[in-house]
């Protein structure tokens, strides 16, 4: 974040609100969000907490569904990337499928770890039942390959099945690697962050939201209603914890000690409230790694700003601004990414056929640089255009390059992926000084 709230103020804050983190969704009481200008209207709460208008003494809130994809997804990176480590054991497309397609009754127990401090739950379907990766990934075709994100990602599953059986690839990056250099574990990774949490929050859940009653309790019978669930479940996929503003920049692309944090200091963490996955961190990243930007302040403030004007039955125009914010804040911070990547793949490109040469990190770097441009088509409110997203493919191509630096094939890549920022940066305004320096 670009202010840094002290700790003193942040235990005042959860004094008030600390009974709201009991299993990820208890109470939401805060006695300072109170308006007193308007009978039963709510001021912007400091943390992502909303009482029921229905249930007294009720949470609101509810997204454990998109908790268990951001688990599911940091999982099956995890094990894409361990077919490369010393050690590693292969992987059948089958272990793949188990995360991507999971079922409630292999009864699996997240990977992911929350530091220091153990995790409340552990199985997937403790969290939350019925959920898997591949229901909810947009079928839409990939700008740059004419093809299904799920076929794409089930082709690559299969890459890293056969190679990883290769005693001479396990354990090393071409256990995940194309013949031609295409870093799949990264590949599955960033196109299903665009496919699956970033679709579904911006394409499905936003973009659906007017549509949804706002007046009665969903159901008849939740403490929320369709249009307030809605907008939760978009905030759920960006995977920041319900306390986000009292992490640092630092704090969020540090370890998993800095952010993670037991907020209702019960012993555990909460991973429906208290843990940061995803696309949270990488806004702080590119925060930390910039000027002049606060996409962790942006994004938070349009959600929890725009959940208030929900819960205060707001005005149509009123929530479709935060909406629009909401959107664009997580889409910039996709953009900024591929800025990011493009930097490193130049890098990478500069040291061939040097003693600094590290093919492993070009492949890697550039299938983030393409992996995360496939992600930005998937925002209905998008800032880019698909002609130029079209352009990006068409720069960056299937597969990374190898051309010697000074080489005239060299100097003209460089020359295109520089293009490639300049489309960016029209597309976004990004300054000079970030599209030189994330």
């Amino acid at each position: 974040m670009a202010h840094i709230i002290n700790k003193l103020q942040w235990l005042t804050i959860f004094l008030t609100i600390s009974i709201l983190f009991i299993n990820g969704c208890g109470s939401d009481e805060d006695d300072d969000i109170e308006d007193n200008t308007g009978e039963g209207k709510i001021q912007v709460p400091q943390a992502y907490v909303f009482d029921s208008r229905f249930q007294e003494g009720e949470s609101s809130v509810s997204y454990s569904g998109q908790v268990v994809r951001n688990l599911l997804l940091q999982d099956l990176k995890a094990l894409t990337d361990s077919v490369g480590k010393d050690g590693g054991k292969a992987a059948s497309v089958e272990d793949m499928l188990q995360l991507y397609d999971y079922d409630d009754a292999l009864n699996l127990k997240t990977i992911t770890t929350t530091g220091a401090v153990p995790a409340l739950e552990s199985h997937y379907s403790s969290l939350s039942t019925g959920k898997n990766l591949v229901g909810k990934i947009s079928d839409a075709p990939v700008i740059g390959y004419n093809r299904s994100a799920d076929d794409l990602v089930r082709e690559w599953f299969k890459g890293i099945s056969d190679n990883s059986q290769d005693s001479d690839k396990l354990g090393t990056a071409m256990a995940y690697t194309t013949e031609d250099g295409v870093d799949m574990s990264q590949m599955i990774n960033k196109v299903l962050i665009g496919a699956v949490p970033y679709y579904q929050a911006t394409g499905v859940y936003l973009d659906t939201l007017l549509e949804r009653d706002n007046s009665e309790a969903k159901d008849g019978s939740k403490p929320y209603t369709a249009m307030e669930h809605a907008w939760d479940e978009a905030f759920g996929y960006i995977g920041a914890a319900r306390d986000y503003p009292r992490y640092t920049d630092v704090q969020l692309a540090g370890s998993v000690d800095d952010f993670t944090f037991d907020s209702n200091s019960d012993g555990s963490i909460d991973f429906k409230s208290e843990y940061n996955f995803g696309l949270s961190r990488n806004a702080a990243k590119r925060d930390k790694g910039g000027t002049g930007v606060d996409f962790t302040t942006e994004i938070f403030n349009a959600f929890v700003a725009g959940r208030t004007a929900i819960t205060n039955q707001g005005s149509v125009t009123e929530i479709s601004a935060h909406r629009q914010a909401a959107a664009n804040g997580m889409e910039k911070v996709i953009a900024a990414t591929v800025v990011h990547y493009i930097n490193d793949t130049l890098s990478d490109m500069l040291k061939l056929g040097t003693d600094e040469e590290n093919l492993a990190n070009l492949n890697k770097h550039w299938a983030e640089m393409k992996g995360y441009t496939v992600a930005l088509q998937y925002n209905p409110f998008k800032l880019i255009s698909d002609g130029q997203l079209r352009e990006l493919h068409g720069i960056m191509g299937t597969a990374p390059k190898y051309d010697a630096p000074g080489s005239d094939a060299y100097k003209t890549q460089v020359t295109n992926y520089q293009r490639a920022k300049d489309v960016l940066q029209a597309a976004y305004g990004f300054s000079n000084s970030n599209m030189e320096n994330w």
